[in-house]
C-alpha cells in the first residue's frame, strides 16, 4: 500500500516534504492546501499529479488523502492537525507540535479519540547517528551521563512580520529551533526535568531574540540549552560523564555522511555511518506505522511530544514570553476552531431547589489550570462534554482563576447555560463582613452579576450561625447569589445553621461542600478541612436531601497506580511541575488498612467491569442516597474522560456495601 499526502500550506519546509515524498517508495504526493488557489497552484505545478486546493477544509475533506503533514505557522498547528484527526487522516505536524502543552494535550486526545496516527516532525530523531549516540551513552561508553550542553541559534535579519519575531506567530528562538536542544536532552537524560531555568533578550514584540536555559534532572544530570533566532550559536551538542564526552556537530543538520567524536580517558575516537535523506526517512517511518496500524512512532511518542512541549512552556515563563494565541481574548472559539458545541450524550444532570437550570452531575474544579489557554482546552473539552458546572474561589490563585472562567464564559456567551459555583470567606478572612467585598470582587473577576451557588469556603466556630444567614441572605436578596451554603462545615454547625434560619423565616443552607470519597480522610488535607464521610452526616444528607458537592471526590489519587509506587519508595517526592498532591500528603491522609482494603476492593471491581479503579472510586460518590454532585480536579483531558467513564457505572446496593465495609467478607458476586 502506498500513503497517499497531502500537505497544508506551502512554505519552505511544504517543499522539502514533498520533495522527499517523491523521492520514497512508499509515498505518493496527491495533494496541497493553501489559503487561497493562485499559491496552490504555483505548489502544485512543481510536482507531478497534485491536486491544488484554494483552502485547508478542501484538503482535509479530500476522500484520497491518507495522511497529512502540517507545515503552518505555529499557531495553526493544533487547528488543523485536530480537524484531519477528527477526518481520520494520519497526521505528521512540524515542530513544535503546538504553542504549549495544553495544545499538544488537545492533539494527542484527538489521535487517541479517533484512533488515528499523530508523530511531531523531529526528523532528527530517525537518524541512525542519534540512535547511535543513545546506544553508546545507555551503555556507559563514557561512564554515567553528568552534564549536556546543546545548542541551535542562527542570526537572522530582523523583520517583525517575519515569522521568527512576530508575536502572532508565535515566533522566537525557544519556539523555532530550542525546541530541539531541549528535545535531545531529555532524550539523553532519559526523564522529564524536575526544574527549568532561564534567561534571555526580547524583542519589542515580546518574542525571544536568544536565550539560555538549565534543566535539572532527578538523576543528577544537568542540560544547558541555548537558542536564537538573533545570535549564531556553534549548534552542536555535547555530553559529559564520569569517564569521558562525546561531541556531535551540526546534529540538526542530519547529514546522509555523519561523525562524532567519542572521548574516554584521553582518547579519541571518531565515528561514522551514512544515513538516508533525512525526510524520506521520515516519511517511510509513517508509512510504515501506518502498514502495522500504530498510532504513534516510537521516534518520537506523544508522551514525548507533550513533555517537550511542557519544558518549552517553563522555559518561555521564566524568560517572559507569552504570545498573544495564548491568550482567552484572541481564542473566540475552541482549539478545534469550530464554535463550541455539546458532542457526546455521557453527561447526567441533577437539580438543586432554587436553581431552575439542569446541574451536570459532575463539577470541574476550576483551580489548577497554569495559564489561560490551559484552561480554555479543559474548559471547552468539559463543556462539550456535557459539563455545564464549573467551581472556583476568591483565593484560588489570587483571583486569577475566576477571571480564567470569567473570560472562558464570556467569549464562549453560554454564562446562562453555566452553573458557576463560587466560594468566599477563607480562612483567615472568614468573618461575615468580608463576604460581600469578597463576593463582589468574585463577580468582577468571573463577568456576571450573579454566581448559582456560593459556599462560605471555610467555618469559623466563633461566629453565631445567624451571623453568616443574615450576610448570605443579604446577599440573595440583592441578587448576587442563588442559593448557598457551606463548605468544610460540622455537621452540628450545619444543623444549627438551618434550623436558626428556619425559626427566623429565613433561607439556610441548601448544599455542603465538604470532603467525601470512597477512602476515608485520616487527616485534613489543609488545616480546616472537614469530611461528610461519617454515617450521621450521611444520614443527615439522605434524611434532609440536603445536596453534596464533595472535593477530593476520588481521594487526591489514592485509586491510582501511583501509590503502588509510593509505597515501594522509602522517601516522599514532590510531583512535578507542582501538580500536587504531594507523596507525603498522600501517605498522611489515606494510608490506612481499612483504605487499603477499599482500594483493593475497588481494583477487584473495576477488574470485573473493565474499568480502572478511580472510576470505580468516583461511581462510589456518584451513587450515594443523597443529591451528589462530585468535584473533578482534572489536570489533563485524558483525566477528565477518566470522570466521565464513572458516569456510565451503574453500582448495585451490594456493591456499594461490600466496597465501603472493609470488615465485610462477603464479595459482589
Amino acid at each position: 500500500m502506498t500513503t497517499r499526502w497531502g500537505i497544508v500550506a506551502t512554505g519552505r519546509i511544504a517543499h522539502k516534504l514533498a520533495v522527499a515524498i517523491q523521492q520514497s517508495d512508499t509515498g505518493q504526493l496527491v495533494a496541497v492546501g493553501s489559503r487561497t488557489q493562485e499559491s496552490a497552484d504555483v505548489f502544485a505545478s512543481n510536482y507531478n499529479g497534485v491536486t491544488a486546493y484554494s483552502s485547508y477544509d478542501e484538503l482535509v475533506s479530500a476522500s484520497d488523502v491518507d495522511a497529512v503533514y502540517i507545515a503552518t505557522p505555529h499557531p495553526q498547528h493544533a487547528e488543523w492537525t485536530i480537524k484531519c484527526l477528527n477526518a481520520g487522516k494520519a497526521v505528521l505536524c512540524e515542530k513544535p507540535m503546538g504553542i504549549s502543552h495544553a495544545e499538544v494535550m488537545a492533539m494527542v486526545h484527538a489521535a487517541k479519540s479517533n484512533n488515528c496516527f499523530l508523530m511531531e516532525a523531529f526528523m532528527y530523531r530517525l537518524h541512525p547517528q542519534i540512535t547511535k549516540v543513545v546506544e553508546l551513552l545507555r551503555n556507559g561508553a563514557i561512564g554515567s551521563v553528568r552534564h549536556i550542553h546543546a545548542t541551535f541559534g542562527f542570526h537572522a535579519p530582523y523583520d517583525p512580520k517575519s515569522r521568527l519575531f512576530a508575536n502572532d506567530l508565535a515566533g522566537g528562538g525557544i519556539m523555532d529551533v530550542g525546541c530541539y536542544p531541549v528535545s535531545i536532552s531529555r532524550l539523553i537524560a532519559g526523564e522529564e526535568p524536575h526544574t527549568v531555568e532561564g534567561t534571555g533578550v526580547l524583542s519589542d514584540e515580546g518574542v525571544d531574540l536568544y536565550a539560555a536555559g538549565m534543566l535539572y534532572f532527578k538523576n543528577g544530570i544537568t542540560a544547558r540549552v541555548a537558542t536564537g533566532v538573533g545570535q549564531q550559536l556553534d549548534n552542536t551538542v555535547r555530553v559529559f560523564g564520569t569517564q569521558g564526552s562525546i561531541q556531535v556537530p551540526w546534529p540538526w543538520r542530519s547529514p546522509q555522511e555523519w561523525e562524532f567524536e567519542l572521548t574516554k580517558q584521553g582518547q579519541k575516537e571518531v565515528i561514522r555511518g551514512d544515513a538516508r535523506e533525512i525526510y524520506v526517512s521520515e516519511v517511510d517511518e509513517v508509512d510504515r506505522c501506518l502498514k502495522e496500524s500504530a498510532v504513534e512512532s516510537p521516534a518520537m511518542t506523544w508522551d514525548d511530544s507533550m513533555g517537550n512541549a511542557r519544558v518549552l512552556d517553563e522555559w518561555r515563563k521564566t524568560v517572559g514570553v507569552k504570545f498573544e494565541a495564548e491568550s482567552l481574548a484572541n481564542r473566540p472559539v475552541p482549539i478545534h476552531g469550530s464554535s463550541t458545541a455539546r458532542k457526546s450524550d455521557t453527561m447526567r444532570y441533577g437539580k438543586l431547589p432554587g436553581i431552575t437550570k439542569n446541574i451536570s452531575r459532575l463539577v470541574f474544579g476550576c483551580d489548577n489550570q497554569p495559564n489561560e489557554l490551559h484552561a480554555m482546552v479543559m474548559f471547552d473539552d468539559f463543556y462539550e462534554s456535557g459539563g455545564n458546572t464549573f467551581d472556583t474561589a476568591y483565593i484560588y490563585g489570587g483571583n486569577r482563576l475566576e477571571q480564567f472562567l470569567g473570560l472562558w464564559l464570556e467569549s464562549r456567551g453560554i454564562r446562562d447555560e453555566a452553573v458557576v459555583i463560587g466560594k468566599g470567606a477563607h480562612t483567615p478572612h472568614n468573618r461575615p463582613e468580608f463576604v460581600e467585598s469578597q463576593l463582589i470582587q468574585t463577580l468582577e473577576s468571573l463577568r456576571t452579576d450573579h454566581v448559582d451557588i456560593y459556599f462560605l469556603h471555610r467555618d469559623n466556630p466563633e461566629v453565631p450561625v445567624g451571623e453568616w444567614i443574615d450576610v448570605l441572605s443579604d446577599q440573595r436578596e440583592l441578587g448576587r447569589l442563588s442559593v448557598f451554603g457551606g463548605s468544610n462545615w460540622s455537621l452540628e454547625r450545619v444543623k444549627e445553621a438551618n434550623d436558626w434560619a428556619e425559626r427566623h423565616h429565613r433561607t439556610g443552607f441548601s448544599a455542603v461542600s465538604n470532603q467525601f470519597s470512597l477512602a476515608r480522610m485520616n487527616e485534613p488535607v489543609w488545616p480546616g478541612c472537614i469530611s461528610a464521610n461519617t454515617d450521621q452526616y450521611r444520614e443527615f444528607l439522605k434524611k434532609n436531601k440536603l445536596a453534596l458537592f464533595p472535593w477530593s471526590s476520588q481521594a487526591r489519587g489514592f485509586f491510582t497506580d501511583r501509590v503502588d509506587e509510593i509505597r515501594k519508595s522509602s522517601t516522599s517526592s514532590k510531583t512535578q511541575y507542582g501538580l500536587h498532591p504531594s507523596d507525603s500528603e498522600i501517605q498522611r491522609c489515606w494510608f490506612s488498612e481499612d483504605n487499603f482494603e477499599r482500594r483493593t476492593r475497588a481494583y477487584s471491581l473495576a477488574k470485573e467491569k473493565g474499568v480502572e479503579p478511580i472510576n470505580i472510586a468516583l461511581a462510589f460518590v456518584l451513587a450515594q442516597a443523597f443529591p451528589c454532585f462530585p468535584l473533578i480536579g482534572p489536570r489533563q483531558l485524558s483525566e477528565t474522560h477518566s470522570c466521565l467513564t464513572a458516569l456510565e457505572l451503574d453500582l448495585s446496593s451490594e456493591e456499594l456495601k461490600w466496597l465501603d465495609d472493609p470488615e465485610s467478607n462477603n464479595s459482589t458476586s
